[in-house]
């Protein structure tokens, strides 16, 4: 599913975020306080903040505009996103069944989220909605399942799923919600890297399993000796962790 215009290539990454390539030399980026605030080009082209760009039947709310840039520092492309993924969808969404293929991680699911306006305690799900026979499948499995507390339209777009916490990981959810990611039990470690088909040497392995490697490159990063007891990622933000419908709410199309 591609879409090409003036020699720019713009291709969806996942349900949040869509890529620009190809020419990219021909846009200007506009930077607010070092911050990119849009993206100007050609025949009056002007990706901005705030505003929703169709990419075929994918409609994208522009909050996050960032460079691609390569090895020799050459910019490669831009990522346009709705949002950041979630630590929640790292190390809560792991608590429930399945890895993250039967999610339809690349597809249809958004985001993961510790609350939404009206639940606290859960496991939110965010999806994009979908008539594909595949996500309707997916839906009566997630309604299905025994700690299923709610499905809502929080808009046209988007279906919500409301998880109550599975019986035995209420401690990791509590370990997580404290930002303790090294105290969650090994089986549950082994369980986040086997969800994400992750490695003890990829990043999320280095964080949880509290490795000398990432501490060092954090030592460096930030020109200080880290403390023995110090985790290696910091502790959540409960605003971003949460669902906040403002920043999902399409606004004016481009």
């Amino acid at each position: 599913m591609v879409v090409e215009c003036d020699n720019l290539v713009y291709k969806p990454v996942n349900a949040l975020t869509f890529r620009i390539t190809g020419n990219v030399n021909c846009l200007k980026a506009i930077k607010k306080d070092n911050k990119i605030v849009s993206l100007e080009g050609p025949n009056n082209l002007n990706i901005k903040l705030g505003f929703t760009v169709p990419i075929k039947k994918t409609k994208y709310k522009v909050n996050i505009i960032e460079p691609v840039i390569g090895e020799d520092t050459r910019l490669l492309a831009y990522d346009v996103s709705i949002a950041k993924r979630t630590k929640a969808t790292t190390f809560v969404m792991p608590m429930l069944p399945g890895n993250k293929k039967l999610y339809f991680w690349n597809t249809f699911f958004v985001n993961c989220f510790i609350g939404t306006p009206e639940d606290t305690n859960c496991i939110a799900l965010l999806y994009r909605w979908s008539s594909d026979t595949r996500y309707i499948k997916f839906e009566k499995i997630m309604k299905g399942l025994e700690f299923f507390k709610r499905r809502y339209d929080p808009s046209p777009n988007y279906v919500m799923f409301v998880f109550n916490i599975p019986k035995g990981y209420k401690k990791e959810y509590r370990s997580f919600m404290l930002g303790k990611y090294s105290k969650f039990t090994r089986d549950y470690k082994l369980d986040i890297l086997d969800f994400h088909h992750a490695d003890i040497e990829d990043e999320m392995g280095q964080i949880i399993f509290k490795s000398d490697k990432r501490r060092k490159l954090l030592e460096k990063r930030l020109n200080a000796d880290l403390p023995e007891e110090s985790e290696l990622l910091s502790i959540i933000n409960i605003e971003t962790e949460t669902y906040d419908p403002e920043i999902y709410k399409l606004k004016k199309l481009l």
